[in-house]
């Protein structure tokens, strides 16, 4: 059985590196043919993963194991064709891991290693698309902000989340930090996240924003965060959505009418045990598709990634899911 293992060697300031480093004998023990690949600032995970799937026959199967974070999978997710032929394995070595923690995950890389390497489908889980709308301040060009439809949408998928405003300036601001690689040397990543939170939410204008769902029209007044969620966790172990379920075809959304900063730093912090769903600012929804918009353009991410601001989103699963090694 042959098994392709994508890496992305500066994951996580070369964390990624070593831990593959240390597994890949017990891939060699399984016994299986492996082909590494390493990503290149001129070649990267989503190059790398397109070249892999373009060209899959109809009864053609892949076993594709990514290695890195949240982000990492995110970009593969993104370059990734034909998904219903993909069987992927999943190794987290990132610093948030958030997919690992809603797939409850072994912490033990080496048994999940020796797991996947056995090559048996274990679930299938949905993933997520969110096309994107009115489109501004692209912080990538071409082809890599997104996929693309026959109609000329542009689009992106997503593993666990995808939010539209807060939580996508926090990791905007977070990627644009200075800080960021020095604290990610010192293990101290999710610090930078912390910061730009509590410095952004003194700076970001509330939205009225419009939600349609599969079971009407709403305008949240003064909004702060809206996020909808394929899985339970996001942003280094926050449980926006703690009855998420990422093999439903239902999304979960999370939408924050904070009006006052002092109402932030009460239910912020009690989201990590997903216990603000209890507070009135906070509106818990559950939909297979949903539209939002907002009357100025906000930062969207996808799993953490943040390629651009839009106007309007139109979020929803696929309609095939994808097979899971773990």
């Amino acid at each position: 059985m042959k098994f392709d293992v994508v890496v992305n060697p500066v994951g996580a300031s070369g964390r990624t590196l070593k831990k593959f480093q240390a597994l890949f004998p017990l891939m060699q023990e399984s016994g299986n043919e492996i082909e590494v690949h390493y990503s290149t600032k001129e070649f990267g995970i989503g190059d790398i993963c397109h070249k892999l799937t373009c060209d899959l026959a109809k009864d053609e199967t892949i076993n594709l194991i990514i290695v890195g974070g949240d982000g990492t999978l995110n970009v593969a997710l993104n370059g990734m064709e034909h998904l219903e032929n993909i069987r992927l394995g999943y190794i987290p070595a990132g610093s948030g891991n958030d997919l690992a923690k809603g797939l409850n995950l072994s912490d033990d890389l080496s048994s999940l290693t020796k797991e996947i390497m056995k090559g048996e489908v274990k679930r299938r889980m949905d993933i997520g698309s969110v096309y994107m709308e009115g489109i501004s301040d692209a912080l990538v060009a071409g082809r890599f902000l997104g996929r693309y439809d026959t109609d000329g949408r542009c689009y992106r998928r997503f593993h666990d989340s995808t939010g539209f405003g807060f939580d996508a300036a926090i990791c905007q601001a977070a990627d644009a930090s200075s800080a960021k690689p020095l604290l990610n040397k010192l293990h101290l990543g999710k610090l930078i996240y912390l910061f730009c939170a509590i410095k952004l939410i003194f700076t970001t204008r509330r939205q009225n924003i419009k939600v349609i769902t599969d079971h009407g029209e709403n305008t949240y007044n003064e909004s702060l965060l809206f996020v909808a969620m394929n899985n339970t966790y996001e942003g280094g172990g926050f449980k926006f959505c703690p009855e998420a379920k990422n093999n439903d075809g239902i999304l979960d959304l999370c939408i924050a009418t904070t009006k006052s900063n002092a109402a932030f730093f009460k239910i912020f912090p009690s989201a990590y045990d997903g216990n603000h769903v209890k507070y009135d600012e906070i509106h818990m929804l559950k939909t297979k598709h949903a539209f939002v918009s907002a009357p100025e353009p906000q930062w969207v991410h996808t799993d953490g990634e943040v390629v651009c601001k839009a106007m309007r989103l139109e979020i929803s699963t696929l309609p095939e899911q994808i097979d899971l090694l773990m």
